[in-house]
Formats: structure tokens, sequence, C-alpha cells
């Protein structure tokens, strides 16, 4: 469930996917993005949605900082495409904001 200023919404990214008519996939790009834009979510709560670990996100927060061309799909490659894109946008979105898990 995504929390928005501390309520329980009640929608996963699946069912947003659903009533946006668009692929889950594309609804998590959303969140994200909202999370980099200083929407008022709780990262912790995309964070499980998004099922980032504070291992994984420790992993590849390590990978984005050590990457120097900072390119989405070398840090994906880097990691041995063990973590989605979207795991990896969402890691890039909490350092935009000083988010830690």
């Amino acid at each position: 469930m995504l929390v928005i200023q501390g309520l329980k919404l009640g929608k996963t990214f699946a069912t947003l996917s659903s009533e946006l008519n668009v692929a889950e996939a594309t609804a998590e790009v959303y969140g994200i993005d909202c999370l980099a834009a200083r929407a008022d979510l709780d990262h912790e709560s995309v964070a499980k949605c998004l099922k980032v670990s504070k291992e994984s996100f420790d992993v590849i927060k390590s990978e984005i900082m050590a990457n120097e061309d900072k390119k989405l799909r070398t840090v994906w490659d880097n990691l041995g495409q063990l973590f989605s894109y979207n795991q990896i946008r969402f890691v890039l979105a909490c350092l935009i904001r000083d988010y830690e898990l």
C-alpha cells in the first residue's frame, strides 16, 4: 500500500495501473517520479511495494555512487541485472530527496 501524509491509500501499484489503464511498471514510474518531485509519499511504503530492502537499497546506492556515467542502463548492467529498473529509479529518487532506508 502506498502512504501519503501518513494515510494508507489502500492501493497497490497493480490497482493504480488498472485504474489508469497502464502497465504496472508505468504506475511504479509515476509513483517514483512523484517521490522525486517532492510529493508527500512515504518512501518506506514505496520501498515495500517495490520490494526494496535495506540491503538491496545499500547495494544499489553504492553502485549509483560509483558509476561515473550515471546512466541507468550502466547501473543495471553493473548490478548483474539483479534489480529492476524501477528499483534503481526508486533509489535514485531517494538520493534526490536525501532519504535512506
